[in-house]
């Protein structure tokens, strides 16, 4: 999975828009799942053996773009 990492967002919009417009830059994307670290509020909102379960999500929906905006993760399909 390709991973971008970007600065500081002040909050959850503004950094699933910056998140948004690099993953649009890479072709047709798909939000799959994000996950916000300091308040665990995480899409989608099922725990799964220990395992990032935003990220097993995303991964067996052909998740191909992580984006990385400060506290933020984002994972996208991008065709």
């Amino acid at each position: 999975m390709e991973e971008v990492v970007l600065g500081e967002a002040l909050d959850f919009s503004s950094a699933e828009k910056l998140a948004k417009d690099v993953a649009e830059k890479r072709g047709s994307a798909i939000l799959l799942a994000y996950y916000d670290k300091e308040t665990g509020m995480k899409f989608p909102n099922v725990d799964c053996c220990g395992e990032k379960s935003w990220e097993v999500y995303a991964k067996s929906r052909g998740g191909n773009l992580r984006v990385v905006v400060g506290r933020f993760e984002f994972i996208f399909r991008v065709e």
